[in-house]
C-alpha cells in the first residue's frame, strides 16, 4: 500500500507529481493559451467571456499579437517550461505545431511544454506530430470512451496524464478512470477541485451544487470526493501517480509564485513592493472612472510634473495603454495637493497610490485616494 502525501495548499499526491505540476508550483510555467474555441462543452468550463469561444492566444495574462509577446512574458517570469492549453489546442493543431517548435527553438530542447486537451479519440498522426515537435507532456481530459489517442500516445513513449475534476458524488466515475488509465500505461491521473466562475455557475447551480462558502470559489463536496479518493488510490492502484490539485494550491501557491517571479524581473525603479504579497504600490494619477486622459493631458500633466515639481524622469512614466502617469507613490504623497491646485481642473483628476499585481494586466486591488 503507498502512502498519501499532504502537499502545498492542502493538495495531496500519491506517488510523483508530474513535472509540469513542479514547475507550476514554483510559478516557472508560462500558460500559453492558444485558443479559446473547443469541441467539447463541459458544464464546468470556467473560461471568461473574453476568451471562451473566442480565436484569441495569450501568454498568462498577455494577449498575444506576435513571437515577441510571448518573448516578453518568458522573460518576464523567468520561465522554464509552458503549459499550452484553452479551449482546446487540438482545434488549432498547426498554431500549436508551431508555437511548440519555436518554443522549443528558442529556449532549448530542456524547455518543459505540456499539453492539456479533451480530444482523447484523435488521429495517430496528430498525436505522432506533437510528440515529432519536442511536446514533453501531454495530458488528455476524456470527454468519450474513445482513448484511442491516450494509447498512441503511451505507445509513442509520451509522459502521459489523464487530467479531470473531482465533481461530488461521482467517485466511481473516478475509479474506473483510474483503473483504465493504469491499465494503458498512463503515468499519472490529476485531479482538480471543482471552482465556480461567472461563466459556469449558472450550470453549476442547476445541478444542484453550491458553493463551500462565499469566500471561495470551491464547489462544496469536491475537496471531500477528492480526499476519499486518494485515500482509495493509495491501496487499490499499483504504478500510476495520482495529484489532487486544490484551489488553494493554484491560487495561494502557483499563482503567487508565478507573480513574484515576475515582480522581482519587472519591477520599476519606482514601484514601492508590498511586504507580505507579490503586490507593487505606485502613485497615479488618472481621468474618473469611465473616462480617459487624451494625449495632450497626459503630455500637460507630464510637463507639469517634471517642470514645476522636479519630478525625476526615472520616477515618473506616462502609461498610454491604460491612459495614466505613473509616479513614486512617495513623491506623489507629499505633491498631491499642491499640484491639484496647480494644474487645470486638478480636482476632476483621481490622484492616489495604486496597489497592484505585477501581471501584464496590472491587475488593481486596492487604491488609496490622496
Amino acid at each position: 500500500m503507498r502512502s498519501v502525501h499532504k502537499t502545498q495548499g492542502n493538495s495531496l499526491l500519491v506517488g510523483k507529481m508530474p513535472t509540469g505540476c513542479k514547475m507550476c508550483a514554483v510559478g516557472s510555467k508560462m500558460v500559453l493559451f492558444v485558443t479559446g474555441i473547443c469541441d467539447s462543452a463541459c458544464f464546468y468550463c470556467p473560461l471568461s467571456q473574453d476568451k471562451a469561444g473566442n480565436d484569441v492566444v495569450f501568454a498568462d495574462e498577455m494577449p498575444v499579437h506576435n513571437d515577441n509577446d510571448i518573448l516578453e512574458e518568458l522573460h518576464a517570469i523567468g520561465a522554464e517550461g509552458a503549459g499550452l492549453s484553452g479551449g482546446d489546442p487540438f482545434c488549432r493543431l498547426e498554431r500549436t505545431l508551431g508555437f511548440i517548435s519555436f518554443l522549443k527553438d528558442s529556449q532549448g530542447d530542456d524547455f518543459h511544454i505540456h499539453l492539456y486537451t479533451s480530444q482523447s479519440d484523435a488521429d495517430r498522426q496528430s498525436i505522432n506530430n506533437l510528440h515529432e515537435a519536442g511536446l514533453d507532456e501531454i495530458r488528455f481530459h476524456p470527454m468519450t470512451d474513445n482513448w484511442s489517442a491516450v494509447q498512441t500516445a503511451v505507445g509513442l513513449g509520451m509522459n502521459v496524464g489523464i487530467e479531470v475534476p473531482a465533481i461530488p458524488s461521482e467517485i466511481e466515475s473516478l475509479r474506473k478512470t483510474a483503473r483504465r488509465a493504469e491499465e494503458i500505461g498512463v503515468s499519472f491521473l490529476n485531479i482538480n477541485e471543482l471552482e465556480s466562475s461567472e461563466t459556469n455557475f449558472a450550470s453549476l447551480s442547476s445541478l444542484g451544487l453550491k458553493l463551500r462558502n462565499m469566500d471561495s470559489a470551491s464547489i462544496a463536496g469536491s475537496a471531500e470526493v477528492a480526499e476519499e479518493f486518494l485515500a482509495w488510490s493509495a491501496s487499490e492502484l499499483e504504478s500510476i501517480s495520482v495529484h489532487y490539485c486544490s484551489a488553494q494550491f493554484k491560487d495561494a501557491i502557483q499563482m503567487r509564485n508565478r507573480l513574484q517571479r515576475r515582480l522581482e524581473r519587472t519591477a520599476r525603479e519606482f514601484e514601492e513592493r508590498a511586504d507580505d504579497d507579490p503586490l507593487l504600490i505606485l502613485g497615479v494619477i488618472r481621468a474618473p472612472f469611465g473616462e480617459e486622459l487624451d494625449d495632450d493631458k497626459l503630455t500637460q500633466i507630464k510637463d507639469v510634473l517634471e517642470s514645476q515639481f522636479d519630478v525625476p524622469a526615472n520616477h515618473l512614466n506616462v502609461d498610454l495603454p491604460r491612459r495614466r502617469i505613473e509616479i513614486a507613490g512617495w513623491i506623489l504623497a507629499e505633491i498631491a495637493q499642491d499640484f491639484r491646485s496647480f494644474i487645470k481642473n486638478g480636482d476632476d483628476l483621481e490622484i492616489g497610490i495604486a496597489f497592484e499585481y505585477p501581471s501584464w494586466d496590472r491587475l488593481q486591488t486596492f487604491f488609496d485616494p490622496l
